[in-house]
């Protein structure tokens, strides 16, 4: 039987511990060189920088390709035009590549296959694991708005020939697919779309990829994502349990914001990033290139004109998790072991706590996790615990063991 997590406003008072009475402590600095950002729920500390590839027309970052950042533009090349997009006031997009250095900075736009890009307007794409396959959307001249969504593989041997090029069946002239996304273990294609059945607008979906590289059935992500506003660029993180997607629901500052949901173990409440990253402009094409550096665009007024690219840095937000063990007496329970375990029930560090019954653990900010008490003569503890506030360091928790009533229980 699982016992409750008892927290009291500080350990020092432990011994007058009264069952009754629940209290979270959550110790926060009294002085802070940076303005705690009340909207960011992220767990994340956004640094952004404008990049320097933004022109008068529109960049949209994409996806990587043998370290390459691939992006959506309507910029242009050597004083060629694409024509008009009438939706835009701008040319139709194209495919650009991009070189990355080792500060996230992207410089060098260059075209990325003379096979890709059309007269038609470039939408977004992504690769599978081993780049391999590509899924990118396009869309006609004459209905610019509707995505159609296409599947291409790399030709053996070849440094950048593109074959077999096909339009997927789930492709539809009534509705629009865009802005596709491949899971990192390359079994998952994300997309937004306006299919019929969606909570309104433009929804999320997951289709599962068949061995062959066609898709499986189209499933919603369902409310808990999807409003009825649009709701469109999904980017899963690279462990698969967090979901960053743009959002003109979710009560967001104004236009599309950036949101990030936890969906390893269940679908959580979305969070917004904070105003870092998002305004009351359109905040989209959030995508990271590794662990802590990224890109999305926006068309804030401050820009060069339509949508700027920005990078970004990303720090976890570190927080410590720790407290006392003790019994139904209030006594202090040394040499025991205590287990802080993730979401998903998957151990991550365990501790012996010494004569003074302590123990401490370095947590992220706006994750899930459980703590596992184990001591012999007393019943096994588990309890879940949030890390749920940005601007906590400290939470301060007694863990509560009862004595053990059969044999069964000592075992460890």
């Amino acid at each position: 039987m699982k016992t409750p997590i008892l927290t009291v406003f500080t350990l020092l008072f432990c011994m007058v511990y009264s069952p009754t009475i629940l209290n979270l402590d959550h110790t926060t600095p009294n002085n802070t060189s940076k303005r705690i950002d009340k909207l960011n729920k992220s767990g994340l500390d956004f640094y952004v920088y404008k990049s320097n590839v933004n022109t008068k027309y529109s960049e949209i970052p994409s996806a990587l390709f043998r370290n390459k950042l691939i992006m959506v533009s309507s910029k242009k090349i050597g004083g060629l035009g694409n024509g008009i997009d009438k939706h835009t006031n701008e040319p139709f997009t194209e495919l650009f590549c991009l070189d990355i250095d080792a500060y996230g900075t992207a410089k060098n736009p260059l075209f990325f296959s003379r096979l890709i890009n059309t007269k038609n307007s470039e939408g977004q794409v992504a690769f599978s694991p081993d780049e391999r396959t590509m899924y990118f959307t396009r869309s006609k001249r004459e209905n610019s708005l509707n995505y159609q969504l296409y599947k291409i593989v790399l030709e053996n041997n070849s440094n950048g020939n593109w074959v077999n090029e096909e339009e997927l069946p789930i492709s539809n002239n009534n509705y629009s697919i865009e802005n596709p996304h491949v899971s990192s273990d390359g079994t998952e294609l994300y997309f937004s779309s306006n299919m019929p059945g969606s909570y309104g607008g433009y929804d999320l979906y997951v289709a599962h990829i068949n061995d062959d590289g066609t898709l499986g059935h189209a499933m919603n992500l369902g409310p808990k994502i999807n409003t009825r506003l649009d709701d469109k660029f999904p980017h899963l993180s690279k462990d698969g349990r967090k979901l960053f997607f743009s959002s003109k629901g979710h009560n967001a500052i104004g236009g599309f914001d950036i949101f990030v949901s936890s969906i390893s173990e269940d679908i959580k409440t979305p969070r917004n990033l904070g105003g870092e990253v998002n305004s009351e402009f359109d905040e989209l094409g959030f995508m990271f290139i590794n662990k802590d550096q990224g890109f999305f665009s926006s068309n804030k007024k401050q820009g060069k004109g339509g949508f700027d690219m920005y990078r970004f840095k990303a720090n976890v937000i570190y927080q410590q998790l720790q407290g006392i063990v003790i019994n139904e007496n209030n006594t202090l329970l040394p040499n025991t072991t205590v287990v802080l375990l993730n979401g998903e029930g998957k151990e991550l560090e365990r501790q012996t706590t010494g004569i003074d019954a302590q123990y401490s653990f370095k947590v992220k900010a706006y994750e899930n996790y459980a703590i596992k008490v184990l001591k012999k003569g007393f019943k096994n503890y588990e309890s879940p615990f949030s890390s749920n506030q940005t601007d906590t360091i400290i939470y301060k928790e007694i863990l509560k063991l009862s004595s053990k009533v059969s044999s069964i229980d000592n075992k460890q």
